[in-house]
């Protein structure tokens, strides 16, 4: 999300032995100097002992000195330009193909992820992540099996960011270029910035208009880290809206790298509450690339609660392949184990990556039904990326409507 650019938070660490080299070379330099400077006061005591020293034996005294302190110089030199000419290049190496165009939950800066070649970017789905010397994100396009697509993730082709004093704008184009509203029916977003840089407000304007359906605006504060602490979420008419777990006031927790451990649900004196789904926190964990491998939902009393709309407590994502797809999800029941009906289910992958299909599989490895009949789904896509939704069958392989 949009802030001012940061230093890396690694750059003390990783430079620490490095400035203590550069150091230990100064102090080099200083003892040649030192030496230089004793062996002229060895000339002068020469010449007053009336001893002749000719020129080519001074030259070779002082040759050795002037050419040691010339390679320290270039050594130094070269350290300088490992440590700093990083923080110029950067941005521009960090622009490229990705599976993930941004996976920093807490919003502090723009984070893609599973970088990808420009072969790979031919057939597989992905984000082109352009970022200014500032590193500061300036455009996010998607690309489907190698061709520019509307359906993205936010809902257009190209997500575009401009940078003002004190608030950043955010606006979409179609593959024809024109301006267009993303996939929450806004047309330009606003971020409003703290003294530090980093986005309080977010607003949602619909042809020069706050929305007038649906999220209008949202608040957050942030910790001392400026990572994203709660948020809340308004209508145009300054309606409190849930997320979509039913919680009014979100509280968030993360790991370092950004990734959020849980969003839970806390009323006005902190305590933790649930919210109208009938459950308080969701536990999240993610791998190093910022993909999903386990959720689960915890009532007030931090136990375990079946979803009323997903019938599952828990569910675990695993065997990820190098795009970051699992190809197994497990579910789990309120006691934590796999669930009666439905406990795995298998995923299979086109070459672009999206989703083909899933079967359900019980405990004992045997075919299963979902709790409406279905044993198997099928997802479907036009050929501009556009998801058409799923065909479903039953264990007999009839279509189930």
């Amino acid at each position: 999300m949009p802030t001012q650019p940061k230093r890396n938070p690694d750059f003390g660490a990783k430079t620490k032995g490095l400035c203590i080299f550069i150091e230990s070379l100064n102090l080099m330099d200083l003892a040649l100097e030192q030496k230089r400077k004793s062996k002229t006061i060895s000339f002068s005591l020469v010449r007053r002992r009336k001893r002749k020293v000719s020129l080519p034996a001074l030259l070779a005294i002082a040759q050795p000195l002037t050419i040691i302190k010339r390679e320290r110089m270039k050594i130094k030199n070269i350290i300088y330009l490992f440590i700093f000419l990083p923080f110029v290049t950067y941005s521009q190496e960090k622009s490229g193909y990705y599976i993930n165009w941004d996976i920093n939950h807490a919003e502090t800066f723009v984070k893609p992820s599973i970088p990808i070649s420009k072969e790979e970017a031919k057939i597989i789905n992905c984000y082109f992540v352009e970022f200014d010397n500032k590193n500061r994100l300036i455009s996010v396009k998607y690309f489907f099996s190698g061709k520019p697509s509307n359906y993205s993730n936010f809902g257009a082709f190209e997500l575009i960011r401009e940078y003002h004093s004190g608030y950043v704008t955010e606006k979409y184009k179609n593959t024809l270029g024109e301006f267009v509203e993303n996939s929450s029916k806004a047309h330009e977003r606003k971020y409003y910035l703290n003294s530090d840089g980093y986005w309080t407000r977010k607003e949602n304007y619909n042809n020069g208009e706050l929305l007038p359906e649906g999220i209008a605006f949202s608040q957050v504060t942030r910790n001392e880290k400026n990572e994203i602490a709660t948020e809340i979420q308004f209508s145009s008419k300054g309606d409190t809206i849930p997320d979509v777990n039913g919680f009014k006031i979100v509280h968030f927790l993360y790991n370092k790298d950004g990734l959020t451990l849980h969003r839970q649900n806390k009323n006005g004196k902190g305590e933790i509450i649930n919210g109208s789904n009938g459950y308080a926190t969701v536990i999240f964990q993610f791998d190093q690339n910022g993909m999903f491998f386990e959720e689960q939902f915890l009532d007030e009393n931090n136990k375990l609660f079946l979803h009323p709309r997903f019938d599952l407590a828990k569910i675990n994502w695993r065997e990820f392949n190098k795009y970051g797809k699992p190809s197994r999800i497990y579910y789990m029941n309120s006691i934590g184990y796999p669930h009666e009906n439905r406990a795995f289910g298998i995923i299979k992958y086109r070459l672009n990556m999206t989703r083909e299909s899933i079967t359900y599989y019980d405990r004992y490895g045997e075919r299963t039904v979902d709790g409406n009949g279905v044993a198997m789904s099928v997802y479907n896509y036009n050929s501009e990326g556009k998801y058409l939704g799923k065909t479903n069958f039953d264990i007999e392989n009839n279509k189930v409507e």
